[in-house]
């Protein structure tokens, strides 16, 4: 077992505000991988929206003592393990997930439970891993933790989306209907190659009046949403009864009003997603379905643009530019 250094590079941040003027490389501790957890040599991290607004602020949670290592999604190789944990793990190739919070994989190594590092085949790449946890594990939160959707019809707002695009996938996969919301010809597209039955332009098309066309007016069975605040009136229209509606961001409006009758009087439930709430079942059942999809090549990854680890706050601006289509990942 090669030794690991006293210390690593690490981007991180001791004050909220925007990227350029907060964040910045540091030399810190190596982190040592305690009982059951995995010590992981980074080549690549995930940048997701909630990393950029925790460092933001706009999350209003507060800043850990010696500040933050952002994001929580990354690839690489186990260096080491903790006691508790086979020895026969180090050298894996692995996609992480979950990175403890305040110590993230926008680093040289993370440590983190051995159940958080999850093998990925040979044909994808360190670059494509470190995209797959937060996107990969709320579309499976919201599509398929309720159980299958073979046979139902699927309504998946933001299609072209990093989670978007993964939950088409899944649902399709599955065996669902899938009715994608995009917002240009280019990500009609890529919703289309994802495998979305029906692809609608919602700066174009009355979205409610084209589900009730594609469902010869029954609504769909599941609603994912990715802006609950902007959809929702849309949501209340084209759920069907005792259907679900899976919200895992309001971005647009933090506190929306909500149609309390539009939707209790089809007695739906309204799913609203936190990753880092996410049940033990939940993770471990996801955790096998995404690895058996990755092996498959039911599951791609898109890279919209890689940084260096110096160049973070760059990831984040782009990301935070509302343009980039695909996935941002930092190179360590």
């Amino acid at each position: 077992m090669t030794a690991t250094p006293a210390t690593m590079r690490a981007m991180r941040y001791t004050s909220f505000g925007p990227a350029s003027e907060v964040l910045s490389l540091a030399e810190v501790p190596t982190p040592k991988p305690r009982y059951g957890e995995v010590l992981v040599r980074l080549v690549a991290s995930g940048v997701n929206p909630h990393d950029t607004k925790k460092r933001s602020g706009w999350l209003g949670v507060e800043l850990p003592p010696g500040g933050v290592i952002p994001h929580s999604d990354g690839a690489g190789t186990i260096a080491a393990v903790g006691e508790g944990v086979p020895a026969a793990r180090v050298g894996k190739r692995v996609f992480v997930h979950g990175a403890y919070a305040g110590a993230g994989t926008a680093a040289e190594y993370v440590s983190l439970p051995a159940h958080r590092a999850i093998c990925i085949p040979d044909d994808i790449s360190f670059v494509e891993g470190a995209s797959v946890g937060i996107p990969a594990f709320t579309a499976y939160f919201a599509v398929l933790s309720a159980g299958p959707v073979t046979g139902r019809t699927v309504l998946i707002h933001g299609g072209a989306g990093a989670v978007g695009r993964m939950a088409v996938e899944m649902a399709a996969w599955n065996g669902a209907t899938v009715i994608a919301t995009v917002s240009s010809d280019s990500k009609a597209v890529l919703a289309r190659q994802s495998g979305a039955d029906h692809v609608l332009d919602y700066r174009r098309e009355d979205v409610a009046a084209r589900v009730a066309e594609i469902t010869g007016g029954e609504g769909v069975d599941l609603i994912v949403d990715v802006d609950f605040g902007a959809n929702l009136e849309v949501d209340a229209a084209c759920i069907k009864p005792n259907g679900r509606v899976a919200c895992y961001s309001s971005t647009s409006n933090r506190t929306p009003t909500l149609p309390y009758y539009a939707f209790a009087l089809k007695g739906c439930t309204l799913h609203l997603l936190q990753g880092a709430r996410m049940p033990d079942r939940v993770q471990q059942d996801g955790a096998r379905v995404i690895a058996g999809l990755l092996r498959r090549g039911h599951l791609h990854p898109q890279i919209a643009a890689t940084f260096r680890l110096d160049a973070t706050a760059a990831a984040h601006d782009l990301l935070e530019s509302g343009t980039a289509v695909g996935n941002i990942v930092v190179t360590i």
